[in-house]
């Protein structure tokens, strides 16, 4: 006896089976962001900026950012990224250098979670430097990599 499939179960399996090599592609994607930040009133060994950003995955929308000095390689840092679609944060720990009234810092940092779209994105390996002037207080950020959920 040959028993066939009805024709719901034939269209569930043909868009599982399309779907699938998207959605073990989708596990990781790059994340490639860059934020223009300036320094909001306040000082101490904890600096606090906040301003804008652009890049893979959410586009593009609002940053802040907390700065302790004197923390981990020399700094430790904890983000947000918030844009219509939801919120990422995280945090890194980063060298920092001085230069005359130039700052530069490079270090590692962490996906930590997510809300709305981002919900349950997560990554150990991502990149972060940036640089700025303490005379004008701006900031340009880079953080990249491949996040996950």
């Amino acid at each position: 006896m040959t028993r066939r499939l009805p024709l719901y179960a034939i269209a569930v399996l043909a868009s599982v089976a399309a779907a699938w090599p998207a959605m073990a592609h989708s596990a990781q994607v790059p994340l490639k962001i860059t934020a223009k930040v300036h320094m909001l009133a306040g000082g101490g060994s904890t600096l606090t900026q906040a301003g804008t950003f652009t890049g893979a995955p959410m586009g593009h929308g609002k940053v802040r950012v907390r700065t302790s000095v004197g923390g981990g390689r020399s700094s430790v840092i904890t983000f947000v990224f918030s844009n219509s679609r939801g919120t990422l944060r995280g945090r890194s720990d980063c060298a920092v250098t001085f230069k005359g009234s130039q700052v530069r810092y490079r270090g590692t940092a962490k996906i930590t979670g997510g809300t709305g779209a981002y919900r349950g994105m997560r990554s150990s390996r991502l990149s972060v430097s940036g640089h700025g002037d303490l005379a004008d207080e701006n900031f340009l950020v880079s953080l990249t990599g491949r996040v996950g959920s």
